[in-house]
């Protein structure tokens, strides 16, 4: 796949048509004792996909698809801000940037401190969705 004349992964893609070509030499088998294999690895890939967290994976991505929230946690990458500067930076309304921030608080994106009398955000070191935001950041944002 090419993002920006990027190549992202192309190892993955590789894989991926690895196994499918092992899949579709065995789709819809007519054999029975081959049928009674391809019906429980299809029921063992069902079971995994119950027994996954999709829900919470897909409310995360949700959360930070959003280009506000995802501008402010690009930001929280360089330092801890209050939220007078995130207004001056993103030339957004206070009220919607902290409406933003409160959201990424919720999931556990961000943390707050006091100083003195300003609150500030960083982003949470041991949240799940740094990860996800590395990889943006280093693959999907040029000159960041």
């Amino acid at each position: 796949m090419i993002f920006n004349g990027r190549i992202l992964n192309q190892n993955i893609y590789d894989k991926k048509d690895k196994i499918y070509n092992m899949k579709k030499d065995r789709c819809c088998p007519i054999d029975s004792e081959m049928k009674v294999s391809w019906e429980s690895d299809l029921q063992s890939d069902l079971e995994s996909l119950k027994n996954s967290n999709i829900s919470e994976i897909a409310e995360l991505l949700k959360v930070i698809s959003n280009p506000s929230r995802l501008k402010i946690i690009m930001l929280l990458f360089r330092g801890d801000y209050c939220v007078c500067e995130l207004v001056f930076i993103l030339k957004e309304k206070q009220n919607l940037i902290s409406y933003n921030l409160s959201i990424l608080k919720k999931h556990g994106i961000v943390e707050t401190y006091n100083r003195s009398r300003d609150k500030y955000y960083k982003l949470n070191s041991e949240g799940d969705v740094l990860p996800i935001i590395n990889y943006i950041k280093e693959n999907l944002i040029i000159d960041f």
